[in-house]
């Protein structure tokens, strides 16, 4: 009877073992198998490229790039703040696309340039096209506490809304009225759009992507 049962505790016991082995073996593998994973970075990370405005131009270099890099905050960098230099933001739309979205216009400001461009880069997937172009040199008038700067644009939107309603491509000339600010820095504070005939402009952005 005695061997009988130190058979059955033999039998029993080689699986144990094994399982021991099996854990020994996993713990010596892993460093540490309850440590938490180190987080890895963040795959889309906002770019940026500003330059200090110190000239009239750099507005609309920061400007172009903001869009590109989908920036929010360097886009509205771009524009007079009145809680910092006194000038309440402006903007004066194409009259064809004032006639086209009555109302709209009567309460522009920059909260609601902010939001119409949030709405953009929220439209255009991370694989499309979002571009500004300038087309050829924009001619600048010097005044005496600023500038205006008339610059022909191509704007370029490959979002994923309907394009029957909102546009994906538009054309016009701009009227940037640009002054200095306390620090000395230039900003927009009066915007005037007027668009080439059949073809959308910045203010028809504007106005379908407005809240």
């Amino acid at each position: 009877m005695k061997p009988k049962i130190l058979i059955k505790i033999h039998y029993f016991s080689l699986p144990v073992t094994f399982l021991c082995l099996g854990v020994t073996v996993f713990i010596v593998q892993c460093k540490s198998p309850f440590a938490t994973r180190t987080p890895e970075p963040p795959i889309n990370q906002q770019r940026t490229n500003w330059t200090q405005p110190t000239k009239p131009s750099d507005v609309l270099d920061n400007l172009r790039f903001a869009i590109q890099d989908r920036n929010l905050t360097n886009y509205l960098n771009c524009f007079a703040d009145s809680a910092k230099n006194g000038r309440h933001f402006g903007y004066q739309p194409d009259h064809t696309a004032r006639i086209r979205y009555p109302g709209v216009w009567d309460r522009w400001n920059l909260a609601q340039e902010e939001a119409a461009i949030t709405n953009v880069f929220h439209a255009v997937p991370n694989d499309s096209i979002i571009t500004l172009f300038y087309l050829g040199d924009g001619i600048e008038n010097p005044l005496a506490d600023s500038t205006i700067i008339i610059q022909e644009y191509e704007f370029v939107l490959s979002h994923n809304r309907n394009p029957l309603q909102y546009p994906r491509l538009a054309k016009g000339r701009a009227e940037f009225h640009l002054g200095l600010n306390p620090e000395g820095y230039w900003a927009i504070f009066f915007w005037i759009d007027d668009s080439f005939e059949n073809t959308p402009s910045w203010s028809d952005v504007k106005a379908t992507f407005a809240p």
